[in-house]
């Protein structure tokens, strides 16, 4: 019995067929009881679940060879292979161990040697990539915009990985805002100057008048949000009875903007964590300020609405330094809500030769050419970079926290610590051919779409970097590239849409200028220099001048030729929801007809 048990166990050890068989069942018998294994061990206890993770993985690796290896081996020739290599399986196991071993070494070493080498060769050239160097410095609290009350509620510090707020409340205060109770979808227009469109004083006054404006507290009958008058008197008055809701806030806002610098309290080091409350209470402001704005200016009082207007340009510059595409996309979209009550004087003829040397000079101080280049490498050190590192250390959970932070149905316990077993196999030397991979696309395709020199944006180098993004090979070099950037590839339409307005609203300032001193628009632009401006703007899209006409009922048409490079006579072109089409069409800045709200699309 013994010789049996002896001849069948040799068998088992030496005969291909036999070898390959057994391990292959006990593969397959191991897998099955480590997952059942999985369900009697505390899923609290990290550690035993990663080692039976590793297990698994190893069952599963040695099916994935033995079953094959089984199949292969009833053929002679590669049997007779297999008989040779099991006479010496201690020593080809130790060839292949030592072969893992010398992959992850080399893999570690080229992956950290060409991250450093290709660092320090861009930082001896002005580059920076470290997180430090674009973190805005600590300012003093008596010159911090920030450290004022309309935004100390929001002031938060992190405290064992939470954050921990001074008033957990912060979310519900409203501090500004001109819906009130209502929903926004509600609301009337705020005006859109790109149509162009006017603000609806008369649809506000009735919402304010209305039911929208019922608010019920915790106790007691509703009340009206914002304040009104008895009877109705005239829509520009109305509005600005019912946003003095927050007077009281725009005068604490008045005082803020005396101090010389701004610097919000966020936590850099939490990367894509790092809570930004302020950006929506800004874009907020903003709205107020405008619509308070266009009402003041209804009403015949210019220093209000240049009050409203400084304020509204200093909301622009306080998160300026802020080293995240998302605070620039904000600044963005504040800008286009800011000029609303520029339009709007110029349309109506009211502002004065003072009123807008103030204004063009507010504007002369954007540039967002060169603040898309500050974003970007803001973006690719503060979330691109720091993310790698991130899900470097923090694994797979790392990387669902980036990419999946609210993911309906969490995945199973067995499914995550098998995942997370398996990325704790990735070579280190991987995430720092990553970080290379990001750096090399933001040097060959996102940084060059724009040419601060000739002050111009290449919309077809921007299709080309995102197609060229877009289709990244599933390489694991370029895993993490193809995960961050094609978000981010597009963005500087926004940028270069955001200078061509600033650069339409000093023309037209200076357009403004020299008709209250000739009466009525030149024929050409270059009549502006050098007396109501220095220089002409170009055309950010081509660098050509921008386009200009007098127009027979005594306005102007002033235009970019747009995203889409093609001159097509000072044409809006808009979406499905009514907005205009910033890809389609041209940029234009100009009025409608005297007494008309809005001006019909061209045909």
């Amino acid at each position: 019995m013994n010789d049996k048990l002896r001849s069948i166990l040799h068998t088992a050890w030496n005969e291909p067929r036999h070898f390959f068989f057994w391990l292959t069942m006990l593969s397959l018998c191991g897998f099955a009881a480590i997952t059942a294994g999985f369900v009697a061990v505390n899923t609290s206890l990290r550690g035993p679940m990663l080692v039976l993770a590793y297990v698994t993985l190893g069952c599963i690796l040695c099916f994935l060879v033995s079953f094959p290896a089984f199949i292969l081996a009833w053929i002679p020739p590669v049997r007779r292979l297999f008989t040779w290599l099991m006479r010496w399986r201690f020593l080809v196991l130790g060839c292949l161990v030592t072969l893992v071993a010398l992959f992850y070494a080399v893999e570690d070493w080229r992956g950290r040697r060409a991250w450093l080498n290709y660092r320090h060769a861009w930082e001896a050239k002005g580059e920076r990539f470290d997180l430090a160097s674009f973190v805005p410095p600590p300012v003093p609290k008596e010159q911090n915009f920030f450290e004022t009350p309309l935004w100390n509620d929001l002031h938060s510090v992190q405290t064992h990985g939470m954050d921990v707020w001074d008033d957990t409340d912060w979310g519900s205060h409203a501090v500004f805002t001109i819906y009130g109770p209502a929903t926004d979808s509600k609301a009337p227009s705020t005006g859109n100057w790109m149509k162009p469109q006017r603000a609806d004083l008369a649809g506000w006054q009735a919402y304010y008048r209305g039911s929208n404006n019922l608010f019920t507290a915790q106790s007691g009958p509703p009340t009206n949000y914002f304040p009104i008058a008895k009877e109705p008197q005239s829509p520009a008055t109305d509005v600005l009875l019912a946003l003095s809701r927050f007077e009281t806030n725009r005068q604490l806002l008045i005082a803020a903007a005396s101090r010389p610098q701004a610097r919000f309290w966020i936590n850099y080091d939490a990367g894509f964590a790092s809570m930004l409350p302020h950006l929506v209470r800004l874009k907020a402001a903003s709205m107020y300020l405008s619509l308070h704005a266009d009402a003041a200016l209804k009403a015949g009082d210019r220093a209000t609405t240049l009050e409203d207007l400084h304020l509204l340009f200093r909301l622009l510059e306080s998160i300026r330094s802020e080293p995240t595409l998302i605070s620039h996309l904000v600044r963005i979209a504040m800008l286009q809500i800011g000029l609303q009550p520029v339009w709007e004087g110029l349309a109506d003829r009211q502002w004065t030769e003072a009123d807008l040397t103030v204004i063009a000079g507010e504007l002369g101080k954007q540039d967002f050419l060169a603040d898309y280049g500050f974003a970007m490498r803001g973006e690719r050190a503060c979330c691109n970079l720091w993310g790698v590192d991130y899900i470097r250390k923090a694994g797979i959970n790392g990387m669902d926290e980036i990419f999946r932070p609210s993911t309906p149905g969490e995945a199973a316990e067995f499914e995550k610590v098998m995942g997370s077993a398996m990325f704790r196999l990735v070579p280190s030397g991987w995430f720092d051919q990553n970080k290379l991979s990001l750096c090399r696309l933001h040097e060959q395709y996102l940084l060059p779409v724009m040419d601060l020199q000739e002050r111009v944006v290449s919309p077809d180098l921007v299709r080309q970097s995102q197609s060229a993004i877009d289709s990244l090979r599933p390489r694991p070099y370029d895993a993490l590239s193809r995960m961050f950037l094609p978000g981010v590839a597009g963005c500087a339409g926004k940028f270069a849409r955001a200078q061509a307005c600033v650069d339409l609203a000093c023309v037209a300032c200076a357009l403004e200028r020299y008709r209250l001193t000739s009466g009525r628009f030149p024929e050409t632009l270059e009549a502006l220099v050098p007396k109501f401006m220095e220089k002409l703007p170009r055309d950010v899209i081509n660098g050509q001048p921008l386009k200009y006409r007098r127009t027979d009922d005594g306005q102007f048409v002033l235009y970019s030729v747009g995203w889409n490079k093609t001159d097509d006579g000072g044409k809006v072109e808009l979406t499905k929801s009514g907005n205009p089409d910033w890809q389609k069409g041209d940029w234009i800045w100009r009025y409608p007809a005297q007494g008309d709200a809005t001006l019909p699309r061209s045909k």
